[in-house]
C-alpha cells in the first residue's frame, strides 16, 4: 500500500529558493557508479523522513498550503555508510482536498518526482528537489482560453521589470497534461518580445485549478539576451 502522509497545516517550511540552493547537493551518480550500485527499495524510516520534507517543500511550493502527500515509489542508492540518495515519484493534494477521505477525491491529485539525500546518522532527509509531473499524467488538448490568459498574465508581470516597456508573449510549443480531473499543468515555450529591448526565449510551467478557477503556480524562465535591468528578479508566483 502506498505510503501517505497527511498534514493538517504546514509543518515544515523553507524559503522558495532553498529547494534550488540544495538541489545541487544531489548530484546523480556517474555511469560507473550506477553500474556498480543498483537502487534498492527504501524502508519505512527513510520513506517517513522523505515524506516529511516533501510536505514542507510542496506546501511552500503552493503558498504554504495544507498538503496531503502520497509516495508511490522510493528507491535509494548508498553513496557511503552515512549518505544515501533517495528518489522516486508521488502525488500531492492541496488545500481543502488534502483533508478529504483517502477513498475519495481521486481527481484532486497532482503527480510529482523528487530527489533528496538521506543521512543515516541523524535519520533525516535534506530539502528535496521536486519536479511536477510523472506517472499517471495524461496529455489533454490545450485550452485556448487558458493559454491566452497565461500569456497575458506573464506579459503583465514582465512589464514590471525596470526598462522592460511593453512586452508580448508568443508560445510556440504548448503541452497540457492532467493527473486527475481538477488540475491541468501547462508547459509552454516560446518568445518574449521586449520591443527595443529585444527578443528572448521563454519557458513557462503553470498549474491551473479548474474547480476554483485559479492559477496555483506560474513559473517562468527567460533567456539572458534582453536589455532590462539584469539585477531585477523575474517574478514567480
Amino acid at each position: 500500500m502506498p505510503f501517505r502522509c497527511l498534514v493538517l497545516g504546514l509543518l515544515l517550511t523553507a524559503p522558495g529558493g532553498a529547494a534550488l540552493a540544495q538541489a545541487g547537493d544531489t548530484e546523480p551518480a556517474t555511469a560507473e557508479q550506477g553500474a556498480a550500485i543498483a537502487p534498492q527499495p527504501a524502508g519505512d524510516d527513510v520513506r517517513n523522513a522523505v515524506a516529511a520534507v516533501l510536505v514542507g517543500a510542496l506546501g511552500a511550493e503552493f503558498g504554504d498550503a495544507t498538503v496531503d502527500v502520497r509516495l508511490d515509489s522510493a528507491q535509494l542508492v548508498a553513496e557511503s555508510d552515512r549518505d544515501q540518495v533517495v528518489s522516486g515519484s508521488g502525488r500531492v493534494r492541496i488545500g481543502a482536498s488534502a483533508m478529504a477521505d483517502a477513498t475519495t477525491g481521486d481527481g484532486d491529485w497532482l503527480a510529482f518526482q523528487y530527489r533528496t539525500r538521506y543521512d543515516t546518522l541523524f535519520a533525516s532527509a535534506g530539502w528535496p528537489d521536486v519536479q511536477l509531473g510523472g506517472d499517471g499524467e495524461r496529455e489533454v488538448p490545450n485550452d485556448a482560453t487558458l493559454v491566452a490568459e497565461l500569456e497575458e498574465r506573464l506579459a503583465t508581470e514582465l512589464e514590471q521589470l525596470p526598462g522592460a516597456g511593453r512586452v508580448y508573449l508568443q508560445f510556440d510549443a504548448i503541452n497540457s497534461v492532467e493527473t486527475g480531473s481538477r488540475f491541468v499543468r501547462i508547459d509552454a515555450r516560446g518568445i518574449a518580445d521586449f520591443g527595443t529591448g529585444g527578443n528572448t526565449s521563454a519557458h513557462v510551467e503553470a498549474v491551473y485549478d479548474r474547480r476554483d478557477a485559479t492559477w496555483l503556480r506560474v513559473r517562468q524562465e527567460l533567456g539572458a539576451n534582453i536589455s532590462v535591468d539584469p539585477m531585477a528578479p523575474v517574478a514567480s508566483y
